[in-house]
């Protein structure tokens, strides 16, 4: 007898966190489709019921932070979509310590763009969509202030993602601490919030 629906969306939905946590982790070459599904839970012949390959769930694992959460439960990042300044606090949870520590939850953004830079066009085109998706809101919190955005707004994201990059990349924990609130603060100040 067939699974359901529910079911295979269940497994289906699995085998992308583990994915999403081991890519984030150790990246998209040192895991492998048999990693994958041992952390899931589940046999490696069940991997191409759900995706055609790996590169596929690559770029499914990039998306899912767009598809399975709303922005106020990113992981690492509890923002309220309602609140005036959304972006201003969209740089703070983002480049705070929580998200500092949760590696494995952490937004593909921060963790994978190495990898992306040297895959396939589909989880470039994922991982691109997330970016547009956080330059998004950045410029719109700074369009209802009345300001020019566009450039703005990317070098607020550039600002998030490699002041985060570049303190998960050093063993000196103070000099991280420092790259996080120096990369916080001109971003902040970038949107006058």
């Amino acid at each position: 007898m067939p699974y359901s629906s529910e079911h295979r969306e269940l497994v289906r939905g699995k085998i992308v966190q583990s994915a999403r946590r081991l890519f984030n982790r150790h990246g998209f070459n040192a895991v492998s489709i048999d990693d994958i599904m041992a952390d899931a839970g589940l046999t490696r012949g069940s991997f191409y019921a759900y995706f055609d390959t790996k590169s596929d769930l690559y770029a499914t694992s990039i998306t899912a932070i767009l598809s399975e959460k709303s922005i106020e439960n990113w992981d690492g990042v509890s923002v309220d979509p309602r609140a005036q300044d959304v972006a201003a606090e969209i740089i703070g949870d983002y480049l705070s310590v929580s998200h500092f520590e949760n590696v494995d939850g952490t937004c593909p953004l921060v963790a994978l763009p190495n990898d992306v830079s040297r895959t396939e066009q589909s989880v470039k085109r994922a991982f691109e969509s997330v970016l547009k998706v956080l330059i998004d809101i950045f410029e719109q919190g700074l369009e209802r202030k009345g300001d020019a955005a566009r450039k703005r707004a990317l070098a607020i994201a550039a600002l998030c993602v490699g002041g985060m990059v570049l303190a998960r990349t050093i063993e000196d924990r103070a000099l991280a601490d420092e790259l996080r609130e120096a990369a916080k603060g001109v971003a902040l100040s970038l949107g006058r919030w």
